[in-house]
């Protein structure tokens, strides 16, 4: 069988949860003698290549990157999911390869052209639900002032795209002066000369649920890792029938774990492993942490400080003044078993939508319950009590009380850490997508 991998970005110089995820499945299936290729778009950070198609290899995985330099679109908001131009490159692609099955993990800078492209050829094509770009713009489902949302709505994605874009705030100029955030189609008659091309920008922006649901329609079937992820669908008027539920699996942990908890009989340390960014709410756990008093609790903070530098800078300096908070920077790949050991607990403390985060899931393959905000796919896989605890989200007050619980009742830890179930593998996800290609190319309905 061959097989066509297709991500928005790729090791080595993307390194983040979906990327990993789609080189782990990819080094697997080709280690089992799968004809594994993998097409992405590789954005150029100083936007001096136009056009460029560059071939190379990761361990093994022979991959092909896409450059296009998106500001020559006469319409980036079109462009951001449709380009009839990178489907074609894409259909050039299929041509050469002619793959058997392509199963897409993101088409963030690459388009839905490409669905279109594999269904012109007759070829299988699966999309997984990695988060939610399908359908919001900003991926997150989160306003610009933090509140959540359900879906779409044009008006509040003005609203959310224009403070760090310039041309969506021309659309929100051009919008309110001729009412088309209230239009039900905008009127492409309005011409603004102060801001050229504004109406067709609006109206891409405007059509993009219900255009991007149409072509979503037309892959073989869509993946959901979460419940709670095709759930969110579901309400966004997408099929069931369309959808199935394929829960994530992980690599098994590389290395010697420790025993908890780390620092010694009567302590406990909280861990915060991710980026260091606003959705990820590590303000909330450092201030929650803060209202602890207890001198048994330590917290250890690993992620990127580089992303968002304002606001790591900010969460930095309100934790510098508690000894007991430690920031020890990222971990690469290779060293997560080992920054497992450092941490009794982990902390999810998010306040958006995560689908099924995968750090997780390892840290329950390293017996480490979790402590989680009580939103989207993390409540379905943190059960509250049983493998960890969860709170309200975006609550220090709620988080407060979970902590505190860790030094009043010292065997907490070790019920939780008891009531942690076998963690799927990533061979276990890499046979389920196989059964699936093989029972689509024997031409079998697909089964929910």
């Amino acid at each position: 069988m061959k097989i066509a991998f297709v991500v928005h970005q790729y090791p080595p110089r993307y390194s983040t949860g979906t990327e990993i995820y789609a080189h782990r499945l990819a080094t697997i299936l080709r280690a089992q003698g799968f004809d594994l290729r993998v097409f992405t778009h590789e954005p150029d950070p100083h936007r001096q290549t136009t056009y460029r198609l560059l071939e190379d290899t990761v361990d093994d995985v022979p991959v092909t990157r896409l450059t296009f330099f998106d500001a020559l679109a006469p319409n980036h908001v079109l462009n951001d999911y449709y380009s009839v131009f990178l489907g074609k490159v894409f259909g050039s692609w299929l041509d050469e390869y002619k793959p058997d099955v392509v199963h897409v993990f993101h088409l963030m800078g690459l388009g839905l052209s490409l669905i279109e492209e594999c269904r012109m050829r007759g070829i299988p094509v699966y999309v997984q639900l990695m988060d939610y770009w399908f359908l919001c713009p900003t991926v997150q489902l989160l306003r610009n002032d933090g509140a959540l949302c359900e879906g779409p709505e044009t008006s509040a994605c003005v609203e959310c795209l224009a403070p760090d874009n310039y041309g969506y705030q021309g659309m929100r100029m051009f919008s309110k002066r001729f009412g088309f955030v209230e239009s039900a189609l905008p009127n492409p008659s309005f011409v603004d000369l102060n801001h050229e091309g504004a109406g067709p920008r609006r109206a891409a922006l405007h059509g993009r649920k219900k255009f991007i649901r149409g072509l979503l329609d037309k892959a073989t079937a869509l993946i959901a890792p979460s419940k709670f992820i095709k759930s969110m669908f579901l309400s966004n008027g997408y099929a069931d029938e369309h959808m199935l539920h394929c829960p994530y699996g992980v690599d098994p942990l590389q290395g010697e774990i420790s025993k908890i908890p780390v620092a010694g009989e009567g302590t406990v340390t909280f861990g915060f492993f991710g980026s260091v960014n606003p959705k990820k709410g590590l303000e909330i756990l450092v201030s929650a942490f803060r209202e602890c008093r207890g001198s048994r609790l330590r917290l250890v903070v690993r992620g990127n400080m580089t992303h968002f530098p304002k606001y790591a800078k900010r969460v930095r300096a309100f934790a510098d003044v508690d000894p007991r908070i430690n920031f020890r920077g990222p971990y690469g790949h290779g060293e997560l078993a080992e920054a497992l050991s450092s941490i009794d607990v982990l902390v999810v403390p998010s306040v958006w939508y995560e689908n099924t985060p995968f750090v997780v899931l390892e840290a329950f393959c390293a017996g480490r319950p979790v402590i989680a905000s009580d939103l989207g796919g993390l409540s379905e896989i943190v059960n509250d009590g049983v493998n960890g605890r969860t709170f309200r989200a975006g609550d220090p007050g709620s988080l407060t009380g979970v902590l505190a619980e860790f030094e009043e009742d010292p065997s907490l830890l070790a019920r939780l850490a008891a009531g942690i179930s076998n963690v799927r593998t990533l061979e276990e996800n890499a046979a389920d997508f196989v059964g699936l290609w093989e029972r689509a190319l024997a031409g079998e309905k697909m089964v929910t």
